[in-house]
């Protein structure tokens, strides 16, 4: 004889096992959306309840294409790859960002491991509590630009015009600084906008009188060949210099012992081997940006590459930088560099 099934029975259990799956579809919903950035992938959960990385590296960059410097160089040679795979890391995923604060963004919620940006995107969140840790300086003498209308022929030429940074970013820093040391910041408003395409076509309709931009930018460079002028440069202030970081995630670190000296090593060897193949460099360099390769040695020189990975202006920079974003009241909270760095 068939048992009489209680269909308010049915229901409630129909109901239980739904709202049992629920936090399950958050979780997935969340971990698909809520960044401009790609996704991470193959992080999962040990049988503590860590977070686990999986053998792969997320390596989070500024840029459209691939990073360049000596890690993209590192990358694309695989002397990184194979430096990393004795610790377990067999795969590694390249994701580029349009902007530093969001490639911060992306290492603070856990989907990317370690990353490369400017300086104040990097003590921003530092500031905020994100646990990271420096492992090396891929520039220590970043050059901001500021590039203006074409009647804009003097700082003073700004008063009441409006000018665009992607705010958060080390750009961000020169311009406030700059501002403040013409006496210009209560007269000229600053505005966000968090690309450099769309702050490029905002200049040429007018809608900006100038912006903020790092000088390696060939986007900019064509700008001025065509004309818009140079009105001011970090160069001119070396007070205002950025670096430009490479960090990681603390629990990232955590799983891999000996991530730091493997790193380390790999990097030096890819320095030592670009050096040694200049030409080799710039082919790939400008494939890669779609720059020419006698502007990319102008804009992008080797020279510029920091020959040890922790030089000690790069560490002066950032502390001098972390200064400037606390009494500006654009970082949180204060907090000690050399702590910061991951040491041996």
């Amino acid at each position: 004889m068939k048992k009489k099934i209680d269909r308010n029975t049915s229901r409630s259990r129909r109901l239980l096992i739904l709202l049992a799956a629920v936090p399950l579809l958050a979780t997935l919903l969340q971990g698909c959306g809520g960044s401009n950035a790609a996704p991470a992938g193959d992080i999962g959960v040990s049988q503590k309840g860590e977070r686990t990385a999986g053998g792969v590296l997320n390596y989070g960059f500024v840029g459209t294409n691939k990073p360049g410097g000596v890690e993209g160089w590192g990358f694309h040679t695989g002397i990184i790859q194979e430096a990393l795979e004795p610790l377990g890391i067999t795969e590694i995923k390249l994701v580029p960002f349009q902007t530093g604060p969001d490639l911060n963004e992306s290492i603070i919620g856990g989907r990317v491991h370690l990353g490369n940006s400017g300086d104040t995107p990097a003590i921003l969140a530092r500031s905020t509590g994100a646990s990271t840790k420096i492992l090396n300086f891929s520039n220590t003498e970043i050059n901001t630009i500021f590039i203006g209308l074409k009647e804009i022929q003097a700082p003073e030429d700004l008063a009441g015009q409006k000018v665009a940074v992607v705010k958060g970013s080390l750009m961000h820093r020169f311009l406030v600084g700059f501002l403040n040391e013409k006496g210009l910041s209560d007269v000229v408003e600053i505005i966000n906008i968090n690309s450099i395409p769309d702050t490029e076509a905002a200049l040429l309709r007018g809608e900006i009188a100038a912006y903020a931009i790092t000088s390696s930018y060939y986007s900019a460079y064509k700008l001025r060949q065509q004309g818009y002028p140079l009105v001011a440069e970090a160069r001119e202030y070396p007070a205002l210099y950025s670096t430009s970081v490479v960090y990681a995630a603390e629990d990232y670190l955590e799983q891999y012992p000996g991530f730091r000296e493997a790193w380390l090593a790999a990097r030096q060897q890819a320095y030592e081997d670009l050096i040694a193949k200049p030409d080799d460099y710039y082919a790939w360099l400008s494939e890669q940006t779609g720059t020419p390769v006698e502007d990319i040695k102008e804009l992008q020189p080797i020279e510029a590459l920091p020959d040890e990975a922790l030089a000690a202006e790069g560490i002066e920079r950032v502390e001098a930088a972390k200064d400037f974003l606390i009494e500006e009241k654009l970082a949180r909270r204060d907090f000690d560099v050399d702590e910061w760095i991951l040491q041996p």
